[in-house]
């Protein structure tokens, strides 16, 4: 029982703090139609945070994501697209992230740099890119099919959160029905090990770095249609954020621990966290301390819980 108590998530403990504090303290917090608003916000982030997933079990990071999320934006808000269909639109958004992840892919596997280096890299040039499109005056030309992804209902579920739904679904499978799964956790857990037993550890780590970049531009697709408008600075706090996620969801760089449902649980907790300082008044720069040390907490507990199991 205490094996299988510690190797819960932190975040599902978190989330039960959260909403006990909340009960108390604000029980219109927990209304069902403030927990579809706190849906909707959460489901980019959780998107993005599953694609980060991939790597940080792989003892991997992206750092690019914030720079590939507002791409997507520059590219889905751009004018020049008007009169094509949507679906073109969205299909190269996408492909922008596909390619960006491949690029950190080939970088880390091929040239054996470090992904802290290569990802923030490409972030620059990604971000240097989107000026020039741009032209540094980010559009308004939104197709109505993004504006309905990222504020779209259906009853009082948002859109964006059975997307987010779906995402999930298909990362549990990746990562845990899946031999590319298996791969990336042993990969994560000993990459020495992994690649005495046959395991392609470069191609492993080179497809979850696709999949992070396939999944930051999905986010930036639900953010952009959230936002409505063009942005040269949308997503920046999605880095941190990201991250902060997949270790509330219990997964420690290469711990092969956590997965989907914990990433999953780990956005939901860092968005109702956030919101209730909102409620209280706390500004940024307490956020920003208060994120941190749920993320350091979040951290130590995790790993005591594992060498004590």
């Amino acid at each position: 029982m205490k094996r299988i108590l510690t190797a819960l998530p932190p975040a599902l403990w978190g989330l039960a703090a959260v909403c006990v504090f909340a009960a108390f303290t604000q029980p219109q917090f927990l209304s069902l139609p403030f927990l579809m608003i706190l849906l909707r916000q959460a489901a980019p982030l959780g998107i993005v945070a599953l694609g980060q997933t991939f790597v940080v079990a792989n003892r991997s990071l992206d750092l690019s994501v914030g720079a590939t999320i507002a791409f997507v934006n520059l590219i889905v808000a751009h004018a020049m697209w008007n009169g094509y269909p949507p679906a073109l639109v969205i299909a190269i958004a996408l492909s922008a992230g596909l390619v960006i992840g491949l690029v950190n892919g080939v970088l880390v596997t091929v040239l054996r740099a470090s992904a802290v280096v290569v990802t923030l890299g490409t972030a620059a040039i990604i971000t240097g890119i989107g000026f020039i499109y741009s032209g540094g005056a980010p559009g308004n030309a939104m197709p109505d099919i993004i504006k309905w992804l990222g504020r779209g209902r259906i009853g009082m579920v948002p859109v964006s959160g059975l997307v987010w739904a779906a995402f999930g679904i298909v990362a549990f499978v990746l990562l845990r029905r899946l031999t590319l799964g298996r791969y990336i956790f042993a990969a994560g857990d000993n990459p020495s090990a992994a690649t005495y037993s046959g395991i392609p550890v470069n191609t492993t780590l080179l497809i979850s770095h696709v999949l992070s970049g396939l999944f930051a531009a999905s986010g930036g697709l639900l953010l952009s249609g959230l936002v409505g408008v063009g942005s040269l600075n949308l997503g920046a706090d999605y880095i941190l954020s990201s991250i902060a996620a997949v270790i509330l969801g219990g997964a420690v760089f290469g711990g092969g621990a956590g997965g989907a449902i914990g990433t999953m649980l780990g956005t939901a907790l860092l968005v109702m966290v956030l919101n209730l300082l909102t409620v209280f008044g706390v500004d940024q720069p307490g956020k920003l301390i208060v994120q941190g040390l749920v993320i350091a907490v979040a951290a130590v507990i995790y790993q005591q819980g594992r060498r004590g199991g």
